[in-house]
């Protein structure tokens, strides 16, 4: 069983034809290159343009994390006012409504 090669030696055999072929000579008739300097290039271009790199997804809500707007305790004491909001839409107890006094 073949070995797979190493990241600093990997040996590239393609095949290309037609219109492929045609842009592939006129990039080393005009450029000069050797075919592995043209094919070494290209790889970089394309690696440069199309692979972004991983962000750290906590790095990305550093840009969200002090940025809104509300109380200094927010963080500290966060259960009470989602309590007091949701006690202001839904009330936590049913209240029946007074029969009125005659």
């Amino acid at each position: 069983m073949p070995s797979a090669p190493s990241f600093s030696d990997v040996r590239i055999n393609a095949r290309l034809s037609g219109a492929d072929a045609a842009q592939f000579q006129e990039l080393l008739e005009r450029s000069g290159l050797s075919v592995s300097d043209l094919l070494r290039d290209a790889l970089r271009e394309y690696h440069a343009s199309h692979m972004r790199p991983r962000r750290d997804p906590l790095a990305l809500l550093a840009g969200y994390i002090g940025a809104g707007e509300g109380p200094e305790d927010l963080s500290a004491h966060y259960k009470n006012y989602l309590t007091e909001a949701l006690e202001n839409k839904i009330p936590l107890s049913v209240q029946e409504p007074h029969a009125p006094y005659r």
